[in-house]
């Protein structure tokens, strides 16, 4: 066969090129015009979004504010402390004691005003208007702001019509009670109330009124406070009056909708031409208008749409350039391992490649070098292994010891003690096995709190044995918890500790006692509190209590600052046991469970463990929860 250059290997460099090309232009085509159809849905939704969240600010601004007013008028006939447990519509009233006098009814009604302009930056000036001495207590957050003494503030009235005492709003206006000569130079909205007897049955026959005003701009306010206001933000009265426009050229006019499309206000709508969010106020009756011009979002789009066909163009002519390149130098690599197969082809194993690079195709030339090698040394491989796994394996049974023959043996030896009659060491020997038994029959973290309990049993009759029967054991445990769970070997080390430490030298007497409740019984007068210094219900008590010489309260400290502290061999062996249990539980539920100590001298020593109140599959899923991160 010819050892010249195969023709395969141009035309696999011509399909490579053609299918680059296809891949690459019409893969980014079509990525082009959904990404800028999905960009420009994208941003008309963010806008709608946007202006939809800063209008519900703008109207839960304008709503605080008209809640902080409400509780204003309130506050009127509230009586305070302060005010001798009068309200200021007391001081107003004059058929109240607190009116008669007219200086500490000055002062009053006058701090009240200046409190709440003081405490609601927000308001431009107050006043109240008394009926009954004629009088007017006018207060501004505005310096050199003050009343006009020409207005005829009682000749006046409220607008609004009849007298009520519901809150009437009057909206955009330069108020003519403001001294021409003071600062008299922009709108207010005025929030207006007559004011009546607390007792009144009628509205009246009021005894004055109270006007707060405010900015007709301070929606501007909240405008500030937030991000992305595009187009123009509207707040329109129930009349459809211009309260504010951001931009400054509709205030005190009647809205028109027709530029942007809209004919009817209560039913503004988004159309081709503008993004609308309309909210309205069912407390002040405003309505928040905010229209963007579809052109923004347009030409937002337009200059990411240039941008990326700018970026796609280059991508293409980088791509195909690549491409190009690449495609060469891969049939090129090609044709040189289909001529080494060639040579192997013939019966010349000894043949090898030049490995140039770690791509696929170095891959091949590298697999084809080392194949015979692999193989040789993967049949080597293989049966050292075999050889070494059945090796370890009969080491392992070798070393193996089966329990089985240690029960045997103590059986053996009990029934030796039996027949020299000796009964104590026979028992001794079986709650010996019985223990070993239960050290090695399951590898559970948990057991039911009735196998701890049983275990524990088996050792303080072993002791018992030893001591002479110097002790008794009491249980106190309900039913209902005996097939809770609890960490395996908790309650041995704390037995062991009672009978070694509390019972040190008693000839008789002795009790040691186990109980145990749930966390909600108990009562709110005991003394014993976990560190967060309250009681979760679903938690469980297990208290082990001994009648021996208990402790002072500088060896309960002592020992109780170990239980969190590294064991060492130089530590008290009393607390050596009692930080395992301690430390275990912590590891397993975390703070604030695990032991507390409480011991009278001469009396009693109790160690009490608290853990949460579960079943043993519960608490297995329980210390793998997230709660323990």
């Amino acid at each position: 066969m010819s050892r010249h250059e195969p023709h395969f290997v141009s035309s696999y460099f011509l399909k490579m090129m053609l299918s680059y090309c296809l891949v690459i232009v019409v893969g980014l085509g079509l990525v082009s015009v959904f990404t800028t159809s999905w960009v420009t849905a994208r941003l008309t939704e963010k806008e709608a979004r946007v202006d939809r969240e800063l209008v519900l600010q703008v109207r839960d601004y304008s709503d605080d504010k008209y809640r902080t007013i409400q509780n204003i008028f309130a506050q009127l006939y509230m009586p305070k402390n302060y005010y001798g447990n009068n309200s200021i519509m007391d001081y107003l009233n004059p058929r109240k004691e607190a009116g008669q006098d007219k200086k500490t009814k000055r002062e009053v009604v006058s701090g009240y005003l200046q409190d709440i302009c003081g405490s609601n930056s927000f308001i431009s000036d107050a006043f109240i208007a008394d009926y009954g001495d004629r009088e007017i207590f006018f207060y501004s957050n505005i310096p050199g702001r003050d009343n006009s003494l020409d207005y005829d503030f009682f000749g006046q009235g409220l607008p609004g019509g009849a007298v009520n005492n519901k809150i009437r709003i009057v909206t955009n206006y330069i108020p003519e009670y403001i001294n021409q000569n003071s600062v008299n130079n922009f709108e207010v909205l005025s929030y207006c109330i007559y004011l009546f007897d607390q007792n009144a049955i009628r509205f009246d026959k009021p005894l004055g009124y109270i006007v707060i005003n405010v900015r007709a701009d301070h929606f501007r306010d909240a405008v500030r406070t937030t991000d992305g206001l595009n187009g123009t933000l509207f707040v329109t009265d129930d009349d459809g009056t211009v309260l504010f426009d951001s931009s400054g050229g509709e205030t005190g006019k009647l809205f028109n909708g027709e530029p942007y499309g809209i004919t009817d206000l209560d039913h503004a709508e988004s159309n081709k031409d503008y993004v609308i969010n309309m909210q309205s106020s069912e407390k002040t009756g405003y309505r928040f208008i905010n229209i963007v011009n579809q052109d923004v979002i347009r030409q937002e789009a337009g200059s990411i749409r240039r941008g990326l066909y700018g970026v796609l163009l280059a991508c293409v002519a980088l791509a195909l350039i690549i491409s190009f390149v690449s495609a060469r130098l891969f049939s090129r690599r090609i044709n040189q391992l289909v001529q080494k197969m060639r040579v192997m082809d013939v019966g010349e194993f000894s043949v090898t490649t030049d490995v140039k690079s770690n791509d696929e195709i170095g891959y091949l030339e590298q697999s084809f070098n080392s194949m015979i090698t692999r193989l040789d040394k993967h049949i080597q491989t293989a049966y050292v292994y075999q050889l070494e796994s059945k090796t370890a394996e009969l080491k392992a049974l070798q070393a193996q010891i089966n329990p089985h023959f240690l029960f045997n043996t103590l059986e053996s030896i009990r029934f030796n003690a039996l027949e020299h009659q000796d009964p104590d060491t026979a028992k001794m020997i079986h709650l010996l096995g019985n223990l070993f038994r239960w050290n090695i029959q399951s590898g559970d973290l948990f057991v039911e709190l009735r196998q701890e309990i049983n275990y524990a049993e088996t050792f303080i009759e072993l002791q018992k044995l030893r001591y002479a029967d110097a002790f008794d054991f009491i249980t106190d445990v309900p039913q209902k918890l005996l097939t809770l769970g609890v960490p395996k070997f908790i309650l041995q080390p704390l037995v062991e500790n009672a009978i070694k430490h509390g019972q040190k030298g008693v000839s008789s007497g002795g009790i040691i006692t186990i109980s145990a409740r749930l966390g909600e019984e108990i009562s709110e007068s005991e003394e014993w509190r976990v560190e967060s210094g309250e009681k979760e219900s679903g938690t469980l008590e297990i208290t082990v209590e001994d009648n021996g010489h208990g402790m002072d309260e500088a060896t309960v400290r002592r020992i109780t600052e170990r239980l969190d502290q590294p064991e060492t061999e130089e530590g008290d062996h009393y607390s050596i046991g009692l930080s395992n249990v301690h430390k275990r539980i912590r590891i397993l539920f975390g703070e604030p469970y695990g032991l507390t100590i409480r011991s009278e001298p001469g009396v009693k020593t109790s160690i009490r463990i608290l853990m949460p109140a579960r079943s043993k599959e519960e608490l297995e899923t329980y210390v793998q929860s997230n709660h323990r991160g």
